[in-house]
């Protein structure tokens, strides 16, 4: 039985990798620049039609491509991406400098990255799967213990 492409039914862990607030706050300064801009060129009220709809179509941009991390009993799951639980292998946590330096001078350029800038934290979870490109996986996680302790419970079951 092949779980390739498909996402099990018990998520045992999940997290959001949501913007900081100060990325939240720089696409709506951004966008309220734009309504601002079109309204002083073309008048108040086109101004505020375009401030209020770019900000809309900012936020739900933002929110659509927030990628999701989940675990559940078939795979760790990453964005689109999906790693069958049988082919995780050791999984390491990076503090903010080993994370930085691992994800630049120290890199493997076949590795899969995801990857949010606000997000200290990385995990390195490695990939035994002899087909697969990617020697490892570096995910952002704000939970970083909770991850791993997830995954590593997961892939014993």
């Amino acid at each position: 039985m092949t779980t390739e492409g498909v996402d099990g039914k018990n998520p045992v862990f999940q997290e959001r990798l949501w913007p900081s607030i100060g990325q939240w706050t720089f696409a709506f300064i951004m966008t309220v620049s734009l309504g601002i801009a079109y309204g002083r060129a073309y008048g108040n009220d086109l101004g505020l039609i375009v401030a209020i709809t770019t900000t809309l179509a900012a936020a739900i941009g933002i929110a659509v491509n927030t990628p999701l991390i989940q675990i559940d009993e078939l795979n760790f799951r990453v964005g689109r991406a999906r790693l069958p639980l049988q082919y995780v292998g050791k999984i390491q946590k990076l503090d903010d400098q080993q994370s930085r330096r691992a994800r630049s001078t120290d890199a493997n350029s076949n590795a899969h990255f995801q990857l949010r800038g606000g997000i200290k934290n990385t995990v390195i979870v490695e990939v035994t799967d002899p087909q697969d490109p990617h020697p490892y996986w570096q995910v952002s996680t704000r939970k970083p213990d909770a991850l791993i302790a997830a995954l590593t419970n997961a892939k014993d079951i």
